[in-house]
């Protein structure tokens, strides 16, 4: 009788990698979060997951690096659960309330990503900054895509009021975002996303009557 020895090494060490990758990730995410980039220490990111610091440096190669990755995860991971909301939305006026719903509620669900994304001690230069302003720039390109795929119907396409419209958003959400981290009891997602939405549908309108009267 001959018997059949199933495999085990290699895919049981990627199984494992993986599963350290991503509780390294949400540790140092967390960590960071709460402390700051300065104020975090790879020995904290260690002792959190219960693995040794040299171990990170394999994975990651530095703290910046570590950063860096923290970055990349929360980027996909934001950007992915907003699209989603739109794709899904009914028509064009609930895509954009969908889009903002899915942008706070991410940002209520994940209370440190914030804090990660816009970390002062990291943005004066370096390729964490670069990183952050590539966040910034994917989430812009992002609601320029969102809003010309939901204009009012008639409504011409103008690249330039675009950019415009995308900047302010980003900027107004990101205002909005650290207001509410820094509010007792803080108006929910959902009041804050139906407010958006209607000051930016209103306005998608008025600029509609203003094309057509010029």
């Amino acid at each position: 009788m001959t018997s059949t020895t199933v495999p085990q090494g290699p895919p049981k060490r990627r199984r494992d990698r993986a599963a350290r990758e991503r509780e390294i990730l949400e540790a140092a995410e967390r960590i960071f979060g709460e402390r700051g980039y300065q104020g975090t220490s790879m020995d904290d990111i260690a002792a959190q997951v219960g693995v040794s610091k040299p171990l990170i440096y394999q994975y990651y190669g530095s703290k910046d690096g570590l950063f860096l990755a923290c970055l990349a995860r929360l980027r996909g991971h934001l950007l992915d659960t907003v699209s989603d909301a739109v794709l899904a939305a009914s028509d064009a006026e609930d895509a954009l309330y969908a889009g903002f719903l899915a942008w706070f509620r991410f940002l209520d669900e994940h209370p440190q990503a914030w804090s990660v994304l816009v970390d002062e001690g990291m943005l004066s230069a370096g390729p964490a900054a670069e990183a952050t302003d590539e966040v910034r720039a994917a989430f812009i390109e992002l609601i320029a895509t969102m809003v010309r795929m939901n204009l009012p119907a008639g409504r011409p396409t103008d690249d330039d009021e675009i950019q415009i419209i995308a900047q302010s958003i980003s900027g107004a959400t990101e205002r909005l975002a650290i207001w509410r981290t820094r509010t007792p009891n803080p108006p929910t997602p959902e009041k804050v996303a139906r407010t958006l939405q209607d000051l930016l549908w209103q306005g998608l309108n008025t600029l509609k009557s203003h094309s057509s009267t010029s």
